[in-house]
């Protein structure tokens, strides 16, 4: 329940109160706050406190204030949240190349975990878009634009079957700047067949739900388009006059 608060800096303990009564479900999607008044009598506190607590929760998120209607809490989501790690990370790539390596690393670091739980958890229906994937990369090796869209589409099915919304969501968040990376690498000298190589060794693993050979092809696959990324890299730069950090 709500309770008076201290009256150093008010209005934040009056969201860190609405925080930990949304934390433990006590305020759930669509319920309405009680109104400035009430929550300033149960407070102890004046209304101003209560207002500028409530415009701290509708930036946040968390609550939507209605005009005369009141506050009601959000239905939350990550979308916020993902859209400004993207923006930041795309920011952050405009200005510095390396940015893409930096990703790469993050990247291996998040794969390698996936694979072995989507090993263990995958189910039939995960097996068959991933087989489907494969396939759509074999017949569509000529296209770059299909090639790049079914690979990706191929870890994010991999993460889906993994079960874990943490590691979804953090792979989301760089989902874009995947892309941007395999684009640079898409036109290595054959790079796609060994890329496909790398998705069947993958499926068969995953397939088989052999949780060890499943990090183990993930590993060799992101360690080999590591390499290929950082000779794209090399070479575009060197193309363009450039050094890593430098314009």
């Amino acid at each position: 329940m709500l309770r008076p608060v201290k009256r150093t800096r008010i209005y934040e303990n009056v969201v860190a109160q609405i925080q930990r009564l949304i934390r433990t479900k006590k305020l759930c999607p669509g319920d309405r706050l009680p109104s400035e008044r009430e929550l300033a009598t149960t407070l102890g506190i004046g209304r101003p406190s209560v207002r500028e607590a409530l415009r701290t929760l509708d930036s946040m998120g968390l609550v939507e204030v209605r005009s005369g209607q009141g506050a009601f809490l959000r239905n939350i989501s990550l979308n916020p949240y993902l859209a400004s790690i993207r923006e930041s990370l795309s920011f952050l790539l405009d200005v510095r190349e390396e940015t893409l390596l930096e990703l790469w690393e993050v990247r291996q670091g998040l794969e390698e975990q996936i694979a072995p739980l989507a090993a263990r958890r995958r189910k039939q229906e995960d097996i068959e878009k991933l087989r489907q994937l494969t396939d759509e990369m074999r017949s569509r090796m000529a296209s770059s634009e299909v090639f790049v869209r079914a690979g990706i589409a191929f870890h994010r099915t991999l993460v889906e079957a993994a079960g874990n919304a943490v590691l979804l969501t953090v792979w989301e968040a760089i989902a874009g700047l995947i892309e941007k990376s395999q684009r640079r690498i898409i036109g290595m000298p054959g790079q796609p067949h060994e890329a496909l190589s790398k998705h069947e060794a993958l499926l068969g693993a995953v397939e088989a739900g052999d949780a060890p050979r499943a990090q183990d092809a993930m590993r060799e696959h992101m360690e080999t388009e590591g390499e290929h990324l950082r000779a794209a890299l090399f070479n575009w730069q060197r193309e363009n006059g450039r050094r890593y950090g430098t314009k």
